[in-house]
């Protein structure tokens, strides 16, 4: 039986621990069952979901059963996603979560386990703070506050605190969203602001500061508005904010039409003195310069009536205009008197009871055009005024475009013109031409100009159009107005700029761009590459990525960039460029000094190996040339050696023998007799390998040979004539062109960097240089590095002209 109870129970606790999940997923758990212990499920009480504190423990039991619900006696582990859990062993445990949010506890064994889900809610609060979003205000901005309790695990919330529980600054609101976001205050005043609450014994304040905010309104501080013709009124502009917060505020001072100008002390500050003089109503206005502006009208008493004045009545109107009747009273001293009552009249006129009662005063409401006569009593004294009656006034006014373009609004291609007719429409429709001072009209955005027409007369005006996008053209007249709606289309390209640095080196490249705008200055998409370059600068070139110019040329040059459009139109932009000169052209100066070096020593490496290929060839002359007079000298008969005469002489050859080859210093004549004295021979240098490169002596161009006859007398001697052979350079002559290396003269390698210097110096270049060896800039008209004029260092005109032996020389 109770077996039967217990099974019964556990089919009852299964769907109520529907949050309560077992499952056989592949989690790691460090308890196994049994070996043959089949765990089918697992359940936790108590079973969830659940909500508690965070500083409080939940006990909580596992029990693993088996597929027949059978309740198995397994070990189980325990692991949770916050705090920390204490296993008591055989399913018991205990937990304490610490941290508030959605956790989980597990329990398991083998590949078996149960999740309980608890919602975990803050614990006993232990520390109360407020605090701000930011120290430092406007009046016009708004701030968050924060009350926030924390909990002995530094779980942190914000309570919903009463309205009446808080205490704020006058002027101060606050908003409770009671959602658990923070509070949000709105401020006043300007200065430091405290706000504190208390609630459920809870105590905290914070502190910050507000500054005023943006200008929305200026106005005119004053006492009163009725003052006598002796007062002396205070007035001084102020602006406010949006918190009504006020501060002094520097402007203009004037009165209206400047009726009452002499009234005031200055014209400009913050504060001025209004001598009520004249008696009446003055409009004092205030402006500050930057649109805002302010008026205040001051009602000046006076004294007993002397005379009447009607001078503030207007002497011409328009039917329809309101024309109230008002005299000036004086005193003997001249002071404006005020009368309780004038008795008004028309003397003469066209019209029909023109005095009509308005309100508490008279009006003057003629029906005819013409000239009519008011006359007006009091106290005994009469005062009269003519008064030319005209046409009605406009009650509105019509902007109608001549030559209209039949579209509503009216569309133009920015930086063009319009031109306008004014018309003033009264209050029976009647359409006139009218004129209005061109500072009554209001273009918006400042999207154009307007300006009286060249011709047309009254009323006609030119729009010239500029920006793009819808334009209200608004024109006052007194208290009628009209306004134009008229659309601004872009324009056409108009004009290029080019955005290029504003220096750099010779030698290098720089990147540019190429901005296209139409003529009201607006930017007009362009094609980089579609635009055509023209520059002294060197070479340009465009990609994808924009204009690449290599530096070639130094000097202050203009790159100019020009749009040719398919209508024939062009437009054109350019920017200097002020390229610092390089050496040679190219790089910088280290970089070109490099360079120099490797260039002197491959011109020295060459000369040195055409010398030494020079010398070969000379050494294999020489010793073919030896080689040959040998083989000659073995052809010939071997000779004894002859005795040398007396002082050396060598004797005539014997009668028969081969004649040797004499070399005569001197040419034979031809008239020379049969028989000569055999001069001195040359002197014969034998042929020694060591000394091949000596100096030997050359053969003569002709050499005369005597052949003796045995009796040595023949009619006439034969003589053979020998062709020279071709002269070669003595090593003498060989050694001068080399510089004479065997002397203790410079070396070759010192003369070719002499011949680099002066190559270097003479250089046509840019230009002729300075001491300092920057080159002269050219005057207009002359091109850089060709003969002309150009400027010196101190600015002088000088005239240079160049050379490749002297360089640059000025005459």
């Amino acid at each position: 039986m109770i077996r039967r109870t217990l099974f019964v129970t556990l089919l009852l606790l299964v769907p109520l621990c529907m949050s309560v999940s077992a499952d056989t997923a592949a989690r790691s758990c460090s308890a196994s069952p049994p070996q043959g212990t089949d765990v089918h499920h697992i359940t936790i009480s108590p079973s969830g979901p659940l909500s508690m504190p965070a500083d409080q423990a939940l006990n909580i039991t596992a029990t693993a059963y088996d597929s027949a619900g059978t309740e198995l006696n397994v070990p189980i582990a325990w692991t949770s996603s916050s705090g920390s859990i204490q296993d008591f062993g055989w399913g018991d445990a205990r937990w304490s979560p610490q941290t508030i949010g959605s956790q989980t506890v597990i329990a398991c064994t083998g590949d078996v386990d149960a999740v309980l889900n608890v919602n975990v809610q803050p614990g006993a609060p232990l520390t109360f703070e407020l605090s701000v979003s930011q120290e430092n205000v406007t009046a016009d901005e708004t701030l968050s506050l924060t009350p926030l309790l924390r909990d002995q695990f530094g779980n942190g919330w914000i309570p919903n605190i009463p309205y009446t529980n808080w205490a704020l600054p006058d002027g101060v609101d606050i908003s409770l969203p009671n959602d658990g976001t923070p509070p949000t205050l709105t401020p006043g005043p300007v200065g430091t602001m405290t706000v504190s609450v208390d609630w459920d014994g809870w105590v905290d304040s914070i502190s910050f500061n507000v500054s005023r905010g943006v200008v929305v309104d200026i106005f005119i501080e004053h006492t009163s508005t009725q003052v006598s013709s002796d007062d002396l009124v205070d007035l001084c502009a102020r602006y406010t904010d949006q918190r009504g917060n006020t501060w002094a505020a520097n402007a203009t001072w004037s009165t209206y039409a400047g009726l009452a100008n002499d009234a005031l002390s200055s014209f400009s500050g913050s504060c001025i003195v209004f001598d009520a003089g004249p008696i009446g109503d003055w409009t004092v206005e205030v402006d500050d310069g930057s649109g805002m502006s302010d008026s205040l009208t001051l009602s000046v008493e006076s004294g007993r009536l002397a005379h009447i004045s009607l001078d503030g009545l207007p002497t011409e109107m328009h039917i329809g205009d309101f024309y109230l009747l008002e005299a000036d009273g004086f005193d003997a001293a001249g002071n404006p008197v005020t009368v309780d009552g004038w008795n008004w009249s028309v003397t003469s006129g066209p019209s029909t009871d023109p005095i009509v009662p308005d309100g508490d005063g008279i009006t003057f409401v003629p029906d005819k055009v013409g000239q009519h006569t008011i006359q007006v009593m009091a106290a005994g004294r009469v005062q009269a005024i003519d008064v030319e009656v005209y046409s009605g006034i406009p009650v509105s006014l019509e902007i109608e475009i001549l030559d209209s373009i039949g579209t509503q609004p009216p569309v133009i291609v920015t930086g063009l013109s319009l031109d306008l007719l004014l018309y003033g429409v009264d209050e029976n429709g009647n359409r006139n031409p009218v004129d209005v001072p061109l500072e009554d009209w209001f273009v918006l955005n400042d999207f154009g100009t307007i300006e009286n027409a060249s011709a047309g007369g009254t009323g006609h005006y030119t729009y010239t159009s500029s920006g793009i996008g819808d334009v209200s053209i608004t024109v006052f007249l007194n208290q009628a107005h009209g306004v134009l709606i008229i659309h601004v289309l872009e324009g056409p390209l108009d004009y290029l700029e080019v955005i290029i640095p504003v220096e750099g080196d010779q030698g290098t490249s720089v990147q540019f761009e190429i901005a296209g705008f139409d003529i009201s200055g607006n930017p007009v998409d362009i094609h980089q590459c579609s635009a055509t370059i023209t520059t002294d600068a060197g070479e340009t070139e465009c990609d994808e990525n924009g204009w690449k110019l290599d530096l070639e040329k130094s000097g202050e040059l203009v790159v100019h960039a020009r749009i040719q459009s398919s209508e024939g139109t062009s437009a054109e932009g350019s920017d200097f460029i002020t390229v610092h000169s390089t050496w040679f052209g190219w790089g910088d100066n280290t970089q070109v000094i490099i360079a120099s070096s490797l260039v002197i020593i491959l011109f020295i490496s060459t000369i040195l190996v055409l010398l030494f290929k020079h010398l070969g060839h000379r050494i294999e002359e020489e010793i073919e040339m030896i080689r040959e007079e040998n083989e000659d000298d073995e052809e010939s008969t071997p000779l004894p050696p002859e005795p040398l005469g007396i002082g050396g002489v060598m004797p005539p050859p014997p009668l028969g023998s081969t004649p040797h080859p004499v070399a005569d210093p001197l040419p034979v004549p031809a008239a020379a007799p049969a028989f000569q004295p055999i001069s001195t021979p040359a002197p014969v240098v034998a042929y020694d390998p060591f000394t091949a490169l000596q100096p030997v002596v050359e053969p003569e161009p002709a050499v005369i040979v005597e052949t003796v006859e045995e009796d040595w007398a023949q009619p006439e001697p034969e003589v053979e004539i020998l062709e020279p052979e071709q002269p070669m350079q003595s090593d003498d002559e060989w050694g001068m062109m080399s510089g004479d290396w065997d002397g203790g003269g410079d070396t070759l390698t010192t003369s070719a960097a002499e011949f680099a210097q002066i190559q270097h110096e003479n250089r046509r270049g840019e230009g002729p240089r300075d001491a300092a060896e920057q080159t002269l800039r050219p005057l207009p008209g002359t091109t850089a590095g060709q003969d002309g004029w150009y400027f010196d260092r101190e600015g002088k005109p000088t005239h240079w002209t160049h050379s490749d032996e002297t360089g640059w020389s000025q005459e």
